[in-house]
């Protein structure tokens, strides 16, 4: 099954650390504030903790 952004639904990454494609996250956030999450959200996946609680397979 393929990811898809959570805004407009365009195909994105598995390996996105996000649910939003670039597009739609610089639309929301503006370029410094989604680069911080994706950096955030990117620690947390090499730390092991991005999917605590997930009932999801991942």
């Amino acid at each position: 099954m393929a990811k898809r952004c959570v805004y407009c639904s365009k195909e994105i990454s598995q390996e996105s650390v996000v649910d939003v494609c670039d597009r739609c996250g610089l639309g929301v956030w503006g370029d410094r504030m989604f680069n911080a999450i994706k950096q955030n959200m990117q620690g947390m996946k090499d730390k092991g903790n991005l999917y605590q609680g997930s009932v999801t397979d991942n």
